[in-house]
Formats: C-alpha cells, structure tokens, sequence
C-alpha cells in the first residue's frame, strides 16, 4: 500500500512538472535566480521542510473537515436556532463566498509577509472564533462569526506559496502540491466521515466546536515550535508585477474555465449543504449515515485526482477530462437524489467524489498560460479558488430559497444539472496541454 501510495504521488506530480517545467522555461533567467537559495536542500540526506509541510498539513486538514462539515451540523442547528431553510443557505453560502470574495486580493496583498507569521494569527484568530461559534445564542451571532472564521482563514492560503517555495527547489514543488492534495482529501474527509460520531458522542454540535477550538489552539502552539522559514532561500515575498491582475481578469480561457467549475460547484455546495437535512427529514439515513456518505466523497475526490492526474499525463491533453466530468456528474448527483438505500447512497457519494476526474487539469491550466509570469501563476490559481469557493456559496443559496417554492428535492435537482457547464466550457476553451496541435495568444 506504501508502495501504491507514493507511486501514486509520483504520477501527480509528473502532471505538473511539465507545466512548471513550460513555464520556467518560457522566464527570463533573472526570474529564477531568487530560487537559487534553494538548491541547497538538493544535497541534504533529508528536508527540514516536510516538518513544516506536515504541520501546516495538520492546520489545514483540520480546519476545512470542520469547515465541509457544517451541512452535517444544520438539521440539529435547524432544531436548536429555530432556522429557516432560507437562513441554513446563507450560512451555508457564508462557507464558500467568504472565500471567493477575498482569496485574490488576500493572495496578492498578504504574500509579502512571513509565512510563518500569517499561519499563526490564522490560527489565533480561528481558535477563538470557533468557540464563538459554539456559544452562539442566534442565528445572526452564529452567522457574523463563521464570516469572520472564513475571512481570518484565508491567510494560511497566501502563506503557502512562499513557505513552499522557500524550502523546496522548483522541481520537488509539483511533488509537495501532490503530497498536500493527497494528504488533504484523506485528512479532510476523514474528519467528515466521523463527523455524525463526533457530534454523537459530544452529544450536540456545540460541544463538537468547543473541541475543535480546543484542537486549534493545540495546534499553533505545535506550528510556533515546528514552523520555521528558511532564511537562506532568499525568498520572503513575491515580486509585485505592474498589470498582473488586470492581465488575469482579462483573461478568456480563465472566465471560460471559471463557468464551468462554477456550474459544478454550485450543484456540489447545494448538496453538501442540504442534503443531509433532505435525506434525514425524510427518514432514508440517519445523520451518522449521512456523514459517512459525504466522508466517502472526499476519499473518492482523492481517488479521482490521482486517476485525472495520471489520464491527462498520459493523454498529454486537458479538455477531455473535463468533458468526463462534465457529463458523469449529472447523473451521478441525480442518483443521490433518487436512491434511498444506504449502500447505494454511499457507493454514489464515492463515484461522485471519483468523477472530479477535472480537478489536476484546472490547478495546471495557470501554469500553462502563454506569458504567464511568477505573480500571475499565484493570481490565475487564486482566481480559480475564488470560482470554485463562488460556486459552491450559489448553490446553497439557490437551492435554499427555492426549496420554499418547489421544495427541497425539487430544488436539489436543478442544481444536478448545472455541471453540464463544465462540459460546455471544456468545448469552448483551448487546449493548453503538451500535446496541444498549436498554441495561443490572448
């Protein structure tokens, strides 16, 4: 299994080697001599940096399964807050537009300051802000809390770049992003996949905050002893390039594959958020089922993007897999709605999380963008995470308000149908991968 698993890394890696390997190629040298401090870790028997990838694993694994878990959490903060559907939905949406509204101007203004430093006021600023959470005695208190839990997060995002890149030479980064994807969605989906035992044994979601609260503070007390930078790299910020924000707005290929993630994620956040209240209202699972299927989802997402990340290396291509994804995902999520028995359900949520074949493709796409340069890769990545997070904060608020109307499986199903926009942006964009028959210019 050891073996599989790093044979694994290995092909997730090789994915974005070649981009970045495109992309080094196509900068002018000056570029690159502020790496230079790197190379030393090339003769080291062994890394300092895997301590500080680990640690800050630990954080972000952490604190985004608590974060996915929140649809687990509203059927009982539904009973407890007397919420409406049309409030659990702009609680659900505060997950993800937080992220989207913030993430590309928090990358570009927060990557000059120490890493370290940025992972640590996270951390200071969560602790506190989950307990909150937990103490809330409203709706509207629950809500302000977990948009300022959301917006003090997004400051480990624009640390990890620089932290990367200051203890790892340009060829070991692709192997890094793989160990923190793979690492994230077994992390991650774990804690969903306990989460409904968690607040079981607990007894309540309250309860479940103060703990991770606890663990939180735990934790940046571990990063103050474990997280270091490394000074002889060189690297403490990214250069400020004049246009390079414009130059990605302006970017068609960007909007295109913006549309499409956005039709995916709209169904995924409208799903993740209020189907564990569908399902358990209507008696086919109970909360603790319900919290294993949507843990399976993230294991099958880890799946799934090694088996993407290996198809488009092979093909050399990248718009195939999102026509795959594009055309799987409806019918899989209509399974969902329509499936009442719990084998069933979670064999469906894993094929779900397996059909985000697409997700290696959209994180390499910026690095192949024709003239791409060092601050505009982290820009284009920071836009696509700001449609992904954007997507996935409609959907809730979508599918929450109109199930007033139509009701809630009703409403769920329009969603279904939306990561057909994936397909259709896969149709429309051009190919930017190594086998590509011409390249282009925009």
């Amino acid at each position: 299994m050891v073996r599989g698993c790093a044979w694994c890394l290995h092909a997730i890696s090789r994915l974005t080697a070649g981009s970045i390997s495109h992309y080094h190629t196509n900068q002018p040298s000056g570029l690159t001599e502020s790496c230079g401090g790197m190379e030393a870790s090339k003769g080291r028997s062994w890394n300092y940096g895997w301590v500080v990838v680990g640690a800050f694993l630990t954080i972000d694994a952490m604190i985004m399964g608590i974060t996915f878990s929140l649809g687990l959490m509203l059927p009982l903060m539904i009973k407890d807050l007397d919420m409406t559907l049309g409030q659990a939905s702009w609680l659900g949406a505060a997950n993800w537009e937080v992220s989207a509204l913030l993430s590309i101007p928090v990358a570009f203004r927060l990557s000059r300051y120490s890493p370290k430093a940025l992972i640590t006021i996270s951390c200071l600023g969560e602790a506190p802000l989950l307990l909150a959470q937990g103490l809330a005695p409203n709706y509207w208190v629950l809500l302000v809390c977990r948009i300022a839990y959301m917006a003090i997060g997004l400051a480990r995002f624009a640390a990890r770049p620089t932290l990367i890149q200051q203890w790892f030479p340009k060829e070991k980064v692709p192997l890094v992003n793989g160990v923190l994807t793979v690492g994230m969605g077994l992390a991650g989906g774990t804690v969903v996949f306990f989460m409904g035992d968690i607040m079981g044994a607990l007894d309540g979601w309250r309860n479940t905050f103060y703990l991770f609260s606890t663990i939180t503070a735990v934790l940046m007390v571990a990063w103050m002893i474990l997280g270091r930078e490394n000074p002889a790299s060189g690297i403490k910020e990214l250069p400020q390039e004049p246009g390079a924000l414009r130059a990605i707005l302006g970017n068609r290929t960007l909007w295109l594959l913006g549309i499409g993630v956005t039709g995916d994620m709209l169904c995924f956040g409208a799903m993740e958020t209020l189907w564990p209240t569908y399902a358990t209202e209507k008696g086919f699972i109970s909360l603790e089922q319900a919290s294993f299927c949507e843990g399976l989802s993230y294991y099958g997402f880890t799946a799934g993007s090694i088996i993407g990340g290996l198809i488009a290396m092979k093909i050399g291509r990248r718009k195939p897999l999102l026509w795959v994804s594009g055309l799987l995902l409806p019918m899989v999520t209509m399974g969902v709605l329509f499936s009442h028995s719990f084998p069933v359900l979670a064999s469906l949520w894993f094929l779900w999380g397996l059909a985000e074949l697409y997700y290696p493709v959209i994180m390499t796409i910026p690095y192949e963008l024709p003239g791409i340069k060092p601050q505009g890769v982290v820009l284009a990545t920071a836009f696509v995470v700001t449609v992904f997070t954007a997507g996935s904060g409609l959907g809730p608020l979508l599918a929450g308000h109109a199930a007033e109307a139509i009701g809630l499986r009703n409403a769920l199903l329009v969603t279904c149908l939306f990561p057909l926009l994936l397909f259709v942006a896969g149709l429309l964009i051009v190919e930017t991968g190594p086998r590509a028959g011409h390249r282009y210019s925009e």
